[in-house]
């Protein structure tokens, strides 16, 4: 008997690299609404919660100044996955990393220059620098 084969992967690149990004995002997303229905849950802190939301402007204000690096990174890695100028596997050149990309999450943009060492770039600079994408046609599948 012969031994069964493993499943070819029919999905392209761009294809899995989009998805990993929404995969990641889905999850950051179900964990804050699990956490808001978790924290709701307790009438105890009714008295807490009021003082809090009282203050929620400034603090929203406060966080948001402090995580704009964050978030801008964030933001500019859906960007990066809708757009797709880039895709895992690709050799890459920006500014003075040259290498092939080995991984994309929300915040950073990871590349290999190929000595046994690893980059990472966060995704904001990359949306605003030039990158430039030295694969080929063959490896844009």
């Amino acid at each position: 008997m012969a031994p069964i084969a493993p499943a070819v992967s029919q999905v392209s690149r761009s294809t899995k690299t989009r998805l990993r990004f929404l995969r990641r995002l889905l999850i950051l997303i179900v964990f804050l609404v699990l956490v808001a229905i978790a924290l709701s849950q307790f009438t105890e802190l009714k008295r807490l919660a009021t003082g809090i939301l009282a203050s929620t402007a400034v603090l929203a204000a406060i966080v948001g100044f402090a995580a704009q690096h964050t978030i801008a990174n964030m933001i500019a890695g859906v960007q990066l996955a809708v757009s797709q100028p880039i895709k895992i596997g690709d050799r890459i050149s920006f500014e003075e990393v040259e290498g092939r990309v080995t991984d994309m999450t929300l915040s950073y943009t990871y590349v290999s220059p190929g000595d046994g060492t690893t980059v990472a770039i966060p995704n904001q600079m990359l949306v605003d620098g030039i990158i430039h994408n030295l694969s080929t046609e063959d490896t844009q599948a």
